[in-house]
């Protein structure tokens, strides 16, 4: 029964990874820098060993590291997860992101990017991208904010069970905002659209509504949604996945 109910939290923890990792979210990362010259890191990383008749090893780890200089805007991104109970792999999977944004105008800005991601869930042994493309600012106030992106993305797949591999031109287009209807409430949104070019019905769609209400200014309530669609995924994995996360946040 204690390993049934392992296996059980441990699906759940390995479904919330799976949806992550079909389209990495990049404006849910981007910090408001307010300098025209700064810079903000972010580093964290966790190990777990337990032995309680059944053993399980975590370890999970991740790097947010954002600069910028005027107009020139760099972030690098990564995060990796690894959850094994009894030899047996539950959670293994990480990626790597890297960003460059110019801005044109006060409207426009440049952006090109690489990322490299594996998901051992998704039989995915490597998904290596490329792509560039305009960013456009459709609003940006202090209460609210809207964006609108796209960009041409090349994408290499190598997938396992059974042995494929993809290279596909892709559109990858996005839709961001944020509006604060009330002064302790915040609600933002991305939604990612990515049709390979030719093929309108080979796509991915993603989409993340995130709430955050602010009890004090240390205390906050956060409730997430995420939804993910693809069209061709490899075997036994499902076309559309999606999760909700609500929680508590403490800031010091």
């Amino acid at each position: 029964m204690k390993k049934i109910f392992l296996v059980g939290v441990f699906s759940v923890f390995c479904l919330w990874n799976t949806l992550d990792a079909q389209i990495v979210n990049i404006e849910n990362k981007r910090v408001q820098l307010k300098d025209s010259i700064a810079w903000y890191g972010q580093l964290n990383f966790g190990f777990n060993l337990i032995e309680n008749g059944n053993s399980i090893i975590s370890f999970n780890g991740g790097a947010n590291v954002e600069h910028v200089n005027r107009r020139h805007w760099f972030l690098l991104l990564t995060n990796f997860n690894f959850v094994q109970v009894e030899k047996e792999d539950f959670v293994n999977d990480g990626f790597l992101h890297f960003r460059y944004n110019y801005s044109l105008s006060k409207r426009f800005t440049y952006e090109a990017y690489t990322q490299a991601q594996y998901n051992e869930k998704l039989n995915l042994r490597l998904r290596w991208l490329l792509g560039t493309g305009m960013r456009f600012t459709v609003i940006k106030k202090e209460k609210h904010s809207a964006y609108l992106g796209a960009s041409y993305m090349f994408e290499y797949n190598e997938e396992t069970s059974p042995e494929l591999e993809f290279r596909d031109n892709r559109l990858s287009t996005y839709v961001s905002f944020s509006i604060r209807p009330f002064e302790n409430t915040k609600l933002t949104n991305t939604t990612y659209y990515q049709p390979v070019f030719g093929k309108i019905s080979d796509l991915r769609l993603s989409s993340q509504t995130q709430l955050v209400i602010n009890f004090t200014k240390k205390l906050l309530f956060t409730t997430t949604f995420n939804i993910t669609y693809d069209s061709r995924v490899p075997e036994e994995v499902a076309n559309t996945i999606y999760n909700l996360r609500n929680g508590i946040r403490w800031n010091f």
